[in-house]
């Protein structure tokens, strides 16, 4: 059971990827989804409360891979060294980063950056610390996608960036 509701997630991320390519989120049907994912709405339905809720689930698989396998931390890692790693990590994303930019769907990123923060720091840092630095972090990422992410990782980091 366990494996297929971790196909149907699959499928069906990929498949509104792969919508979202075209279509805003508005104009995607869950009919139109589940056409695409190759799935039942049934399994829509049973795995998702809406289509922003699989975009947030990718999300936090993406950033809690990048938690797990790096020993970056906002707290102990060094300022610019926090830096380059984030924007090398949002690099090896810059399709679905772009992608939800693109779509106006920019919350979800913040909203998964503030989780992220807060999950991470909450302990050593009260929540308002937590809020402006995910805050400030995400819009140097928006930034710099907005303008086409021609500055490298270090350069970004070099910069006066007072949090």
């Amino acid at each position: 059971m366990e494996e297929n509701l971790s196909y149907a997630k699959t499928e069906l991320t990929k498949a509104l990827l792969k919508l979202l390519e075209s279509k805003s989120l508005n104009d995607i049907s869950i009919s139109e989804l589940c056409e695409e994912a190759g799935l039942s709405r049934l399994s829509f339905y049973r795995n998702y409360a809406s289509k922003e809720d699989i975009l947030r689930q990718h999300l936090d698989q993406i950033t809690t891979s990048f938690l797990g396998t790096t020993s970056v931390n906002f707290r102990t890692t060094p300022k610019r060294r926090f830096i380059v790693y984030l924007i090398r990590h949002m690099q090896q994303h810059k399709k679905i980063i772009s992608l939800l930019i693109d779509s106006g769907l920019s919350y979800i990123v913040k909203e998964e950056f503030d989780e992220a923060f807060t999950r991470s720091i909450e302990t050593y840092h009260d929540p308002y610390r937590c809020y402006v630095a995910s805050g400030a972090y995400f819009n140097l990422i928006y930034y710099w996608f907005l303008n086409g992410c021609k500055e490298s990782p270090e350069e970004l980091a070099e910069m006066d960036l007072s949090i």
